[in-house]
């Protein structure tokens, strides 16, 4: 007893003071401030903040809506490959934000440790095995601090100061547009946020890696190139799919970015940018970028480079691609940058760029140029190029478009500007064989450039020119070419046009020569030159095969030894007799230079130069060498011809003029300035040739060889160049003078005067063409003529129309369709209508009609504007009312009013009116029609008379009879209406009148008159009954087939009936079918006979059988029979017994087993019990053949044959997954199924159908009861399956201990019951179902479904935990109540639980033994018995072993005793 006193008081104490902690507790208030370094790993939820040093132990993610603040000059030590992943905000160093403020000084410093040797042998968070995406094993792999888009964005909530970044290898992700994982430190997915004052370390992969149109901006920091040594080093700054548009940008601004120098410019070089962005928006403004053997890379991405330096070795900004929303094309402009490279390209635009370059300054480029441009469009203006140590200012070559204007390239080493590659045979040269290009050069300075070029295609070196145009396209205005020691121009196979050029050089001024592929096609250069001035030139213009004009120019005198200002040359054999030497126009005509006067056209066997208003020039200073050609070269001097184009007396901008030759070859394509004025060109007036060979054009009297030992003296003008100049059909000496008037002709003393014909034009203004022979200058007019426009009105004269006119129709400019083609109507209209008007009745003014075409300005072969148009006009105030009204429509196309045309119309105003004479209403009708009569009336007396169009007439009757139609109008009118065929009843008439607008179909504003009738007219119909044959009857073909039955009349008598035979097999009607029976029995009775012994045996025919009673037809009977008609006649037909034949057959399938008998033995049928023939041997099977019947006029049945076999003992079988084509078992029903057995006679007999229904049945298995089990309340299962099969249960999983054990019923269903004393002794189990093999889960589960079930005696034992929770509080409670009570009542209690737990321990549990058994018993594996033993029979256990517990021999377990009690 004192040891218990003094046990119970120190329990007593215990609690006191317990009570008194907890009351303490209760009154301390918890501060509401964040938490302090506090995660170390796993997942922030609210507002931390991290001071000091911090040391992370894994990944930390800051969860959507919480936030994490790192203080300025926090120190985060992370473990490698762990990551901090913010989802919510965070704030670093940042006084917006929450954090303290950081600075260049006092940085949030980010370090990650560093794996050892021994860590490396470990596989790193980024690699998965089998995956080919994460496939980088490195063990830091994984480190870095991702940004999501998730965050909360604004600047009280999330900003980035001065944070430094050391030791990180990079996050992995994935990046969708590259299908591939990226690596980065500080990575930005898809989120937009500042960052001012990083810096970085020590990084394998990338420093910021921006995706998902992230926008942040970046200001103040320096970045340095990853230093990954497997590969994965890569740019400081990426960006995929960056940016959300261009006003959202990836912001680069005031950074420095370093890398390394070492890595050569080749492709093997091994070198990084610094900066790379795809797909993305972005705005890069004053970075430094140096010691970096690479820049810039800019694929598919716009935006703005701007006020940087760069200073690296290889090419200083790459640029590729550009970037595209919907159908706009974006522009990436680079401007205001420093470029010095010491070996790459100063900026380079390859394949489909866009960019606009302005303002930079670019030199260096030991190896390359200063703009390297492939197949892209680029805008050059006012940069500085040069010196360029390695190539050219401008390198352009593909398919690419560009404008380079108010540059200065200076000091470059090879050619200033070069467009078109001319290397692409040279030994080792990568370039691509010549396409289409194009370059609008203006107003630049090009300087300084004497380098020495070289190819293959000009036979070795040669000074290298200032501007070279090699298969491209040039326009060069108002350039200034000083201290060039090649050519000025030199154009190979190209296109160029040039004017008011001030070149001074060493060589040509102009080279201009054709391209031969050296593979049959020459192409022949296209140069127009105006205004241009040359200095220093050795010669001003050397032609060779190709066409020249030259105009308004000084021609100084040559230099440099050469005696010839002009050299003209053709090199070839004479074309046509050798076609190869034939000239073509070259391909980069689909690009040809802006503003380019001349036509594309050249002269296929002749180099042509074209002279007009030149200095100090003649024909006597142009040297002619010509090789087996006695016109390859012509002189063509003209005159200065100048238009005007005019339409309607007004200035035409725009407009196309085209000139050609006599011969019809176009020599000029000009464009009207704002004033209506062409440029002013020159026309060959007269033709100059070297017919005597000696290298000089233009010569009188010459004698010239015209074949062996025939010579004839000539004037070398157009009288001796072999064309038809004035277009008279005549050529050379055979045009003599045809008349006095007749001044063009090679009399002496004449010559051929040239003939052009013009051709004007502009679309919506008109065309106009003539022709000409020139003698002199031109400045003249061209006035065009304009097709004027047409209207069509679609409501024709008479219509009419109420309170609103509303016009339709079309319009059309010139020629009216229809069109072939696009270019036909464009050709044919040649304009567009700009409105079509209508004057309304009464008025003034002229109103514009809608245009409702929708061809949305564009003609086309179908549409085109007021294609269709549209126009409303109120006319409910017209002053004169009811009556006639007239419009008046015409179009316009900007030039000409179409002619007007004149519509009158009716307009009404007030809808008629009517009057019904007769019928009266209420009457009665028994004579089978009805008479109306009566008149009506209209306002409208005009032009057109009556406007009573139609008379309505609405009927509503007995049985839902309705009726609603019109008769046609007139101000008397009448109608008979016929009802012999009605029913008998009331029926109710509204009759109106309609005139043009009002009350057409309904009465709207009409006032309709209403007649109520009787109508007698009754009449019942009669019927048939046919009661023999029946109908699927096999009738034995016979003279006299009997066909009987009744027919009936209620309300009179039928006179006959009618029976027709039809042929099923070919659908025709026999025309040797009974009479129409007309005798009838008192009762109705008839009957009649049939021939049928000639039918076709086993053929199916329709019997239709209708009666008539004078009046109507009854219903029609059918039915369908089979006449047998055996070869033997004496036969007995095969007999069908109905007897046991059933309906419907369902079989049911698995539908989730792919079993071969996942449906059973599927439907059987035995056809022997159902088909006997009377005169056969006994034995169905070996009388009979049986078959599936296929009924001619049921598809469904048509395959039925393929899916049920037959066996030899006339076992019908159908198992679906045997034969069915699809796996649908939903399709596998067959209805109406139908069989046939035949004797040896081919008499047949056909079965009643059968549907065969296929149910599919999936596996299913739940409790349908609930709670504890025991061994008198089980727990009970059931569901669905395959009927017969088992159904088992089992403990955990398909290997474990069945449990019990049930058949699947007929009906697809199962019910099982599991109790307690079937689980081994266990008080709780997990016990899954199986059927055939297969595993119950549940849907939308892969895994098997586990069901738990327990015994009461576990739920009992379990369920005290919140009953002790429960006390636990409400002791508290009772602790307030005072120390010294609760001592006292404490002390007795305690003593009372320790007596109960001493007799407790006395006393034996019965059930131990059984609680014990936490598992099932283990199985031993079978063994094979040596040789068979008798069964033992298992020894009933004694129950006195177990008190409480009885053996149960039933189930061969043990069960609890009812009656035990533990005090027995």
């Amino acid at each position: 007893m004192p040891i218990m006193s003094e046990y119970t008081s120190q329990k007593s104490l215990s609690l006191v003071a317990l009570l008194l902690l907890t009351s303490l507790a209760g009154l301390v208030t918890l501060p509401t401030a964040s938490a302090v370094n506090e995660t170390t790993v796993g997942t922030i939820t609210g507002t931390e903040t991290w001071t000091g040093t911090m040391n992370l132990q894994g990944d930390v993610t800051v969860a959507e809506g919480s936030k994490l603040i790192i203080n300025a000059g926090t120190t985060i030590n992370i473990p490698y490959g762990s990551f901090i992943d913010v989802e919510g905000a965070i704030c670093i160093g940042s006084t917006s934000c929450g954090a303290s403020a950081g600075s260049a000084s006092n940085q949030a410093r980010f370090i990650w440790s560093v794996p050892s040797a021994s860590d490396y042998e470990k596989t790193g968070r980024c690699y998965v095995n089998g995956s080919n995406t994460y496939t980088n094993s490195d063990a830091g792999c994984g480190s870095g601090l991702i940004i999501r888009k998730t965050i909360d964005q604004s600047s009280t909530a999330t900003g980035i100061n001065y944070a430094h970044f050391e030791n990180a290898y990079g996050y992995p992700i994935y990046v969708s547009t590259l299908q591939q994982v990226q690596y980065g430190v500080l990575v930005f997915d898809g989120s937009s946020t500042t960052a001012t004052g990083l810096s970085f370390e020590a990084i394998n992969t990338s420093n910021i890696l921006a995706i998902d149109f992230a926008a942040p901006t970046i200001t103040d920091s320096t970045f340095t190139l990853g230093v990954d040594g497997n590969g994965y080093d890569a740019a400081a700054l990426r960006a995929y799919g960056a940016g959300a548009g261009i006003l959202a940008t990836v912001n680069v601004r005031n950074s420095a970015f370093t890398g390394d120098t070492e890595p050569d410019c080749s492709s093997q070089g091994g070198g990084r940018v610094v900066i790379f962005m795809e797909e993305s928006y972005i705005n890069i403004d004053n970075i430094n970028v140096n010691e970096n053997s690479q820049g810039v890379f800019l694929k598919g991405t716009s935006g703005w480079l701007t006020n940087s330096t760069i200073n690296v070795k290889c090419n200083a900004i790459d640029t590729n691609s550009h970037k595209e929303t919907g159908n706009i094309k974006h522009t990436l402009h680079i401007e205001d940058n420093l470029i010095t490279t010491a070996e790459g390209a100063g900026i380079t635009a390859y394949d489909g760029a866009i960019v606009e370059a302005r303002n930079n300054v670019i030199s260096g480029a030991t190896e390359s140029s200063g703009f390297g441009i492939r197949s892209s469009t680029v805008a050059i203006h006012g940069n500085t190029i040069g010196p360029i140590g390695g190539w050219n200012g401008l390198w352009i070559y593909g398919t690419s478009d560009v404008v380079a204007e108010n540059n200065t390239i200076q000091d470059t080493a090879k050619e200033a500007v070069l467009i078109g590659e001319y290397h692409f045979n040279d030994q080792g040269w990568n370039v691509p064989t010549p396409t289409a290009a194009r370059l609008y050069l203006a107003n630049n300075q090009i300087s300084n450039n004497t380098g020495t070029c070289s190819s293959q295609m000009y036979g070795g070196d040669f000074a290298c020119p200032a501007v070279h145009v090699f298969m491209s396209s040039a326009t060069v205005y108002d350039n200034t070419i000083t201290n060039n020691a090649g050519d000025g121009f030199r154009i190979k196979g190209g296109i160029v046009n040039a004017q008011r050029n001030n070149v001074a050089v060493g060589g040509f001024a102009a080279n201009i020569s054709m391209y031969d592929d050296n593979y049959g096609n020459k192409y022949g250069s296209i140069a127009y030159f105006s205004g241009n001035s040359y200095t220093n030139a050795s010669q001003v213009y050397n032609i060779t095969e190709s066409r020249v004009t030259v105009q308004s120019e000084y021609i100084p005198d040559p230099g440099a030894g050469e005696l010839f200002p002009v050299s003209l040359q053709w090199l070839g054999a004479e074309c046509p007799y050798v076609l190869d030497e034939c000239l073509q126009v070259p391909s980069t005509a689909a690009m040809p230079p802006r503003f380019m006067p001349m036509a594309l056209e050249v002269v296929d066997n002749s180099t042509v130069f074209s002279f007009a208003d030149l200095q100090n020039f003649d024909a006597s200073k142009v040297h002619v060498q010509n090789q087996n050609s006695a016109w390859g070269s012509q002189v063509r001097e003209g005159e200065l011809v100048r238009y005007q184009v005019k339409a309607k007396n007004s200035n035409v901008a725009d407009a196309t003029v085209v000139i050609s030759d006599a011969t019809g070859l176009p020599l000029y394509t000009l464009q009207t300035d704002a004033f209506g004025f062409t440029p002013q060109i020159s026309l060959p007036s007269d033709f100059y040739l070297d017919r005597n060979w000696n290298h000089l054009v233009g010569e009188s009297n010459v004698e010239v060889t015209v074949s062996p030992g025939i010579t004839e003296f000539m004037d070398e003008n157009t009288c001796s160049d072999g064309y038809d100049n004035d277009g008279d059909t005549f050529v050379d000496d055979g045009d003599q003078s045809q008349s006095s008037q007749d001044t063009s002709n090679c009399d002496t003393g004449n010559r051929e005067l040239p003939f052009y014909s013009v051709n004007a034009y502009k679309f919506g203004k008109g065309a106009d063409s003539f022709d000409f022979v020139l003698n002199g200058p031109i400045e003249d007019i061209i006035s065009l003529d304009n097709l004027k426009p047409s209207v069509a009105v679609t409501q024709g004269d008479g219509a009419s129309f109420a309170t609103t006119a509303t016009l339709t129709g079309t319009a059309w400019d010139g020629l009216a369709g229809p069109y072939p083609l696009d270019i036909v109507a464009y050709e044919k209209q040649f304009g567009l209508i700009k409105r079509v008007e209508i004057q309304p009745p009464g008025s003034p003014e002229w109103y514009s009609a809608i245009d409702t075409s929708g061809a949305g300005g564009e003609i086309t072969l179908s549409n085109h504007p007021f294609k269709s148009w549209s126009f409303d006009w109120d006319l409910s105030a017209h002053p004169e009312g009811e009556g006639d009204v007239t419009f008046r429509v015409r179009s316009y196309d900007g030039l000409d009013y179409s002619p007007i045309e004149v519509r009158k119309y009716k307009l009404n105003l007030v809808a008629p009116t009517i009057l019904v004479e007769t019928p009266n209403d209420g009457s009665s009708h028994d004579n089978n029609k009805v008479t109306f009569t009566g008149t009506a009336s209209d306002p409208y007396s005009g032009t057109w008379g009556s406007d009573i169009q139609s008379i309505w007439f609405d009927i509503n009757g007995p049985n839902g009879y309705t009726s609603h139609f019109a008769i046609e109008g007139s101000t008397a009118w009448s109608y008979d209406w016929q009802f012999e065929e009605l029913a008998s009843g009331t029926y109710t008439f509204s009759i109106w009148a309609a005139d043009s607008d009002f009350c057409i179909d309904i009465i709207g504003a009409c006032n309709a008159e209403t007649r109520t009738l009787t109508i007698l007219n009754d009449n019942a119909l009669p019927f048939v009954q046919l009661s023999e044959p029946i109908n699927s009857d096999v009738l034995r073909a016979s003279e006299e087939q009997l066909i009987q039955g009744v027919a009936r009349d209620n309300d009179g008598q039928v006179t006959r009936v009618e029976i027709q035979i039809q042929d099923l097999a070919s659908g025709l009607m026999l025309n040797n079918g009974p009479n129409p029976v007309t005798t009838f029995a008192p009762n109705g009775a008839w009957a009649t006979t049939w021939d049928t012994s000639k039918l076709i045996h086993d053929q199916q025919y329709e019997l239709v059988i209708k009666a008539y009673d004078g009046e109507d037809y009854s219903i029609e009977q059918r039915i369908r029979i089979t006449i047998d008609n055996p070869t033997d006649a004496d036969n007995v037909a095969p007999i069908f017994n109905q007897e046991g034949w059933t309906s419907t057959i369902t079989v049911f399938c698995d539908a989730n087993s792919n079993a071969i008998d996942r449906c059973g033995e599927g439907a059987v049928i035995d056809l022997t019990n159902f088909f006997s023939d009377p005169d056969g041997t006994g034995e169905a099977e070996n009388d009979l053949l049986f078959d599936i019947f296929d009924e001619a006029t049921n598809l469904d049945d048509d395959f039925y044959a393929d899916y049920v076999s037959i066996n030899a003992q006339g076992v019908a079988t159908y198992n679906p997954p045997w034969v069915q084509p699809t796996s649908v078992i939903s399709e596998w029903s067959l209805v109406g199924l139908m069989f046939e057995a035949r004797d040896s006679y081919d008499s047949v007999a056909y079965s009643y159908t059968v549907n065969v229904i296929v149910v599919s049945v999936a596996f299913s298995a739940e409790r349908t009861d609930s709670g504890p089990i025991s061994a008198t309340d089980p727990a009970v299962f059931g569901g669905k399956g395959l009927p017969n099969s088992i159904v088992a249960a089992r403990f955990d999983d398909a290997k474990g201990i069945r449990l019990n054990s049930t058949r699947v019923g007929a009906d697809g269903n199962w019910e099982m019951n599991i109790a307690s004393n079937q689980l081994s002794g266990l008080d709780k189990a997990s016990i899954i179902f199986e059927m055939d093999g297969q595993v119950y889960s549940a849907p939308g589960t892969a895994s098997e479904t586990q069901f738990q079930i327990s015994s009461a005696s576990s739920e009992s034992g379990g369920s005290n935990l919140l009953l002790i929770i429960g006390a636990i509080l409400g002791i508290i409670v009772l602790l307030g109540a005072g120390a010294f009570f609760f001592q006292v009542e404490y002390e007795e209690f305690e003593d009372d639980v320790q007596m109960a737990e001493n007799e407790a321990q006395a006393a034996e549990d019965p059930y131990a033994w059984a609680k014990a058994k936490e598992s099932p018993v283990n199985i031993p594996p079978q063994t094979e018995a040596a040789a068979p033993v008798a069964a033992a029979v298992a020894a009933t256990p004694a129950a006195s072993n177990h008190p409480g517990w009885l053996w149960d021999e039933a189930t061969n377990s043990w069960v609890p005793d009812p009656n035990y009690t533990p005090d027995q």
